[in-house]
């Protein structure tokens, strides 16, 4: 006779590694306004301002690492990650100032926000919708470093603000995983994130106006990875 069909039981406890990459954006950020040439900020004459030059968007890759504990359907889980980011943009408008004509001047206003790179900290919650699929909701703590300038120039006079800093927030979302063999599983997740905002400032020595630009750092990421579990073989369900 031959022998019966095996059912392998997965167990999902164990620690594991891993490597991910996806896709990450920000809001449109970058907010400035209207200065005249002397750098008042909405002088006299001023009425075109600006909002949200700049939306930040791309690519990244990383690592993985996580522990999950799993009790029947339920598998709990910690897991941190670390990525090398794209996620940078540069927007460009006009500043026009001012009227009446012979007080007017057309400026340039840019701004440049680059997420240089991240990583999160986080808790999971799942459920084993099969014995190797499972969905969960995660959330937790996101870090990385923010480099942002922005620049309003005249013909005459000029102004730059710049920072970098590295900010920290929070983050939540969810996703499905799926293992392949007792020790391989691949995923897909995405997460909402919230690391605040910052203001740069900068004073000229000729007009001694100090312009600011405002950044907001809130957007979603999607990612995909693959993780390998260290941990025992399949059991055999007869």
């Amino acid at each position: 006779m031959p022998p019966p069909v095996v059912a392998p039981v997965y167990n999902w406890t164990g620690f594991y590694v891993g490597i991910n990459g996806g896709y990450s954006w920000n809001q449109s950020t970058g907010d400035t306004g209207c200065y005249t040439p002397t750098g008042v900020f909405d002088g006299t004459g001023c009425w075109n301002l600006n909002s949200g030059v700049v939306r930040p968007a791309g690519g990244f890759v990383g690592g993985t690492a996580g522990y999950n504990w799993q009790v029947g359907q339920a598998v709990w889980g910690l897991e941190g990650d670390l990525q090398w980011s794209q996620t940078n943009n540069t927007g460009t408008t006009t500043n026009i100032c001012c009227i009446p004509a012979f007080t007017s001047a057309v400026g340039q206003v840019t701004a440049q926000s680059d997420l240089r790179w991240f990583g999160t900290a986080r808790v999971r919650a799942g459920y084993l919708v099969t014995p190797s699929t499972l969905l969960y909701v995660t959330g937790g703590l996101i870090y990385g470093q923010e480099n942002t300038t922005g620049t309003v120039v005249y013909p005459l006079v000029s102004y730059l603000s710049q920072g970098s800093n590295t900010r920290t927030g929070g983050t939540v979302g969810g996703g499905l995983e799926y293992l392949f063999t007792q020790n391989i599983s691949g995923k897909i997740e995405g997460l909402w994130y919230d690391m605040g905002s910052t203001t740069n400032s900068y004073t000229s020595p000729l007009t001694t106006f100090t312009l600011t630009d405002h950044y907001r750092f809130t957007g979603g990421i999607v990612r995909a990875g693959l993780n390998y579990k260290f941990g025992g073989p399949v059991v055999a369900k007869y």
